[in-house]
Formats: C-alpha cells, sequence, structure tokens
C-alpha cells in the first residue's frame, strides 16, 4: 500500500529547504519558549467552554431559542478544538511526549469525528500530496461538488455554483455521520490506497459516534425537550460550525490561484516537493490577536505545510521569514486576504462546473 506519486528529485529544491530551515532555527532560538505553554493551556479552556455551554443548554433547554443559541455556539466551539487542538495534536506539537498528543485525540472522538482515520487522512494524504486528485483525502471529501477537473461531471456539478450554498452548510454532518463511514466501509476510498483499518478501530469508530449521539441527542431528550427540538438544536450547531469551520479550511488549499498537479501514467511529477508546497497553498493575510491565538494559524498555511512538527504559535514569525526568503530567491509565495481567498474558491467551482444540458451531454 505504498504511494504512487513521486516527486522530481530537484537538488536545488533541496538546497533551498535546506538553507530555509538552518534560518528558521535561527529565528526560532529568539522567540519565547512559553508560548507552547499558552499553546497548552487551550488544552483545558476550551473543553471546559464546551462542557459549560453544554451543561447550560441542558439547564435552559425548557427556553427554546437559548437552546437553539448554545447549540449554535457549541458547533463554533467544536470548530475551534479542532483547529486549536487536535489540529496540533496530531502533528504532535502541544506536548513534547507523543502519547500525550495521542492521548488528546480522543477528545477528537468525543466531538463525533474520528481520531483514527482523520489522522491517516491528514498526516499521510492531505500533507504529502495536497491537491492531487486520487490522493487528496482532504480535499476528496464526499466527491459531490466537483473541485478537480479530472472528477465526472454530473448534475450536481452542472449547478455547484449555486448549489454549494446548500451543500457548504452541510459540510460537518457529511463528516460526522457520512464521510467516516465510507472510509471504514467503501473499497474505493483513498484512504485505502496507504492503510488497512484494524478491526477495533471499526469498534471505537462505532462507539464514539454512538456516544456523541447520546450526549447531544439522547441526554437533552431525557430531561424532556421534545425530540424535533433536539434534532433542529442540532442541525443548527452542525450549520453554524460548517460555515466557521469552512471559512478557515477553503482558502489555504482549494481556491482559483492554486495549482492541482497532475501526476503522468507512471505517477511521476515534474515538480519538486518544495515547488508542490508553494504553488498548492497559500496564506490568509490576517495577523491579529484572533489569528494568533483563535484561529489555530491556519492563515499561515504555508509555514504548516512545509514544517508541519513547528509549533503554531511560532507561525506568524516562520511565515514572515518565508516569504522574504521566497522574495530573495524567487519563489513563488502568496498570501490573499480571506475575502480575496474566499472569491478565488468561488472562481474555482464556478470554472469547474459544466454548464452544458446534463440530459443533452448524456445523449
Amino acid at each position: 500500500m505504498e504511494a504512487q506519486v513521486i516527486f522530481n528529485p530537484s537538488p536545488t529544491a533541496n538546497m533551498h529547504y535546506r538553507r530555509l530551515r538552518k534560518r528558521l532555527k535561527q529565528v526560532l532560538k529568539s522567540l519565547p519558549e512559553k508560548r507552547k505553554k499558552e499553546k497548552a493551556y487551550m488544552v483545558l479552556i476550551l473543553p471546559l467552554v464546551y462542557i459549560a455551554v453544554y451543561i447550560a443548554a441542558i439547564q435552559f433547554s425548557t427556553i427554546t431559542g437559548v437552546f437553539y443559541l448554545l447549540y449554535a455556539f457549541l458547533g463554533i466551539i467544536t470548530v475551534l478544538i479542532f483547529m486549536n487542538i487536535i489540529h496540533d495534536a496530531v502533528h504532535d506539537n502541544v506536548f513534547k511526549k507523543k502519547w500525550k498528543n495521542k492521548a488528546l485525540l480522543v477528545i477528537f472522538d468525543l466531538l463525533g469525528g474520528n481520531s483514527y482515520i482523520w489522522k491517516k487522512r491528514h498526516v499521510l494524504l492531505h500533507h504529502n500530496y495536497q491537491n492531487i486528485a486520487g490522493w487528496d483525502s482532504d480535499v476528496e471529501q464526499a466527491g459531490v461538488i466537483r473541485i478537480f477537473k479530472e472528477d465526472k461531471a454530473t448534475f450536481i456539478s452542472r449547478n455547484q455554483s449555486w448549489l454549494i450554498f446548500i451543500f457548504y452548510p452541510l459540510y460537518l454532518l457529511n463528516w460526522l455521520l457520512v464521510r467516516d463511514f465510507k472510509d471504514f466501509f467503501f473499497k474505493n476510498r483513498t484512504i485505502k490506497k496507504v492503510c488497512k483499518i484494524p478491526l477495533k478501530e471499526y469498534f471505537k469508530m462505532i462507539f464514539f459516534k454512538g456516544v456523541y449521539g447520546v450526549y447531544i441527542i439522547g441526554v437533552p431528550v431525557f430531561f424532556g425537550v421534545d425530540l424535533p427540538v433536539v434534532l433542529l438544536a442540532a442541525f443548527i450547531m452542525l450549520v453554524t460550525g460548517s460555515i466557521f469551520a469552512l471559512s478557515a479550511l477553503l482558502p489555504p488549499h482549494v481556491n482559483a490561484k492554486n495549482d492541482f498537479p497532475h501526476p503522468d501514467e507512471n505517477g511521476q511529477l515534474n515538480i519538486s516537493w518544495l515547488e508542490h508546497q508553494f504553488i498548492t497553498t497559500n496564506d490568509v493575510t490576517m495577523d491579529n490577536w484572533v489569528s494568533r491565538y483563535v484561529m489555530g494559524n491556519f492563515n499561515y498555511h504555508l509555514a504548516h505545510h512545509l514544517f508541519p512538527n513547528i509549533n503554531s504559535v511560532y507561525a506568524p514569525e516562520v511565515s514572515l521569514e518565508i516569504k522574504s526568503y521566497a522574495q530573495e530567491y524567487g519563489l513563488n509565495y502568496r498570501s490573499y486576504n480571506l475575502f480575496k481567498a474566499l472569491y478565488y474558491h468561488y472562481q474555482l467551482i464556478k470554472e469547474n462546473a459544466v454548464e452544458q444540458n446534463f440530459f443533452e451531454e448524456d445523449m
């Protein structure tokens, strides 16, 4: 189950990477170690906020509007936990000891995801082959929206320029109830190229999905909330979280200004791994307290892909050094503000929509 995509071995690219890494080591030496402790505090604070909001939702469940509002807030906190804790833990960047980072991933399971399959998808596939059709499982998703031009055109893709406004708010619903199950049970999923899922993981996945369903839906019903009210609250939670999540996850890769490289029939790419990072990833111009301490530094995304083992608390300074180096040596560093990046994403969606009449083309 070894990967078949091979990057062009470039001595020049390797030289640039070594030089850049050396410069970043000097930058990191000048930055305070205490920032890592601040990141560790998130491990305690965000889950406690999640629990507090959940308890408040149960406490005020008789006030339907408040109940809906608090569940919507749960959706936002879920995404914040993912960006600030889970994403760093999967790269062993929260604690020094790997077992502690691994232990943190159970939080993701308790939030309805599956830490085992997501770690495989993210580390083995997305980080190695971002924006490559058939390999980047983070972009693959459910396959409803046509991101890659190689994807088969469907009735949905022909109308995706407006259907995304219906499908995108269902992103987390798809992740929790469809995508994970497909990766576990469907043979043709991308993840099956790089791993064989142990039997125990099937039981863990079903168990934690059940736990999530019990406390999100079952417990409020037990305390007297009508089932339709609880189901609507859960839907509001997932829609709110989806919109918030996609505003952070879409801009760095999936847009019309980034490349989607095509390996040849032998799996060879005519670019180096370093070039691949620059042409498939952009930063999002945003440097403030929110981006540093709330958004998980997803906006400093090129730094993360080039050096995923560098703690995200140092991403602003690391990104500045990467930008400086890229300008010095003519590398293709790009950064857009959030609204422009989202516009470029929509531009990609429109470009990949097939406008021909569905029935005419099939005749």
